[in-house]
């Protein structure tokens, strides 16, 4: 089970959230992404937030280690 914040929302999309919008300039190129778009995943071992640049395709990534 997937603990649940305010509003119903999972730590998981909580996360991908605050990345959304924190996090909007590509550090590689100095693009602000207004839309945010973040994406996330898991493969049941690890969680990935994964970001990518719409200006320049420079690819940024937040990887949590779920651990055993």
């Amino acid at each position: 089970m997937v603990p649940r914040r305010a509003h119903g929302r999972s730590d998981f999309e909580w996360i991908r959230e605050r990345y959304e919008n924190t996090e909007k300039r590509c550090s590689e190129c100095g693009y602000v992404d207004e839309e945010g778009n973040w994406t996330s995943h898991t493969d049941g071992q690890r969680i990935v937030y994964r970001h990518v640049c719409p200006s320049c395709e420079a690819s940024h990534e937040h990887v949590f280690d779920l651990g055993n």
